[in-house]
């Protein structure tokens, strides 16, 4: 079998900017984290980890590439 036209596969992960809901500040939060993420400023829980994808408390404002 010729591998010529099998395509490369695309990570279903990424990078993402997520707001936060208390103090409105900007995180780069990765989309499959395995560590819940917690604001920098004001403590506030922005990521849960699950499984596979993270569960997003705040706003996600764009991805970060």
């Amino acid at each position: 079998m010729k591998k010529d036209h099998q395509l490369i596969p695309e990570p279903s992960s990424k990078f993402q900017k997520v707001s936060c809901q208390e103090c409105q500040e900007v995180q780069v939060v990765y989309s499959h984290a395995t560590m819940p993420v917690i604001c920098n400023f004001c403590g506030n829980a922005l990521t849960k980890s699950t499984g596979s994808k993270t569960i997003v408390f705040g706003q996600i404002v764009g991805s970060a590439e």
